[in-house]
């Protein structure tokens, strides 16, 4: 991966000086189209894929290029699990389903939903691998089931399912789907901070 960013920034940096060099020299009346396709083939040749001609980027320093690199690659902070492109934390200090909540939001985060089974395992996994066996996750019976992180709750895991009025906050179960609890139980709990929004 090193080896390929690298080969591109030196072949973005010759394709500049390439280009600055052809802008300095006056072009020979009609060569200018025959410029431009060498420009092209060049391109077309050395990168193995077309790319239209646009504006030649000027040459960047490796400081100038870490904004955009920092976007696509991101290190969680300690403690914390990446999966995907957002960051867990398995909280083991009990604490009811709205405490939870509000120390997930103390770290600049929510409480985890699960959107597929992948996901769903992976918390799973998580809350195992922290010394549980239940954990609560951002759902919540208001007006219907919904994640507090405001995202859809299009997937559904139950393992059991009880009346939401009496029993509105959603828990993880490690051996099996989720299910629904009353909120005052004193349960770890998961936080996510996602890095895709």
């Amino acid at each position: 991966m090193k080896t390929l960013l690298l080969l591109t920034v030196v072949l973005s940096g010759v394709l500049a000086v390439t280009a600055k060099a052809v802008e300095a020299v006056e072009p020979v009346e009609g060569t200018q189209e025959l410029q431009e396709e060498n420009l092209v083939s060049v391109a077309e040749n050395e990168a193995g894929v077309f790319a239209p001609e646009a504006e030649e980027p000027e040459m960047l320093s490796a400081g100038e290029m870490a904004p955009s690199v920092e976007g696509r690659f991101f290190v969680c902070p300690a403690g914390w699990e990446r999966y995907k492109s957002s960051c867990y934390l398995y909280v083991s200090a009990g604490r009811s389903w709205t405490n939870a909540a509000a120390n997930c939001n103390s770290l600049g985060a929510t409480m985890a939903s699960a959107h597929d089974l992948f996901e769903y395992n992976f918390l799973q996994q998580l809350t195992s691998r922290g010394g549980g066996s239940l954990a609560w996750m951002g759902g919540l019976y208001f007006q219907g089931w919904r994640w507090v992180d405001q995202s859809h709750f299009d997937y559904n895991f139950w393992s059991a399912q009880r009346s939401p009025s009496s029993y509105p906050c959603i828990y993880l179960d490690a051996r099996a789907g989720w299910a629904n609890h009353a909120c005052g139980n004193g349960w770890p709990s998961i936080c996510v901070k996602r890095t895709d929004c």
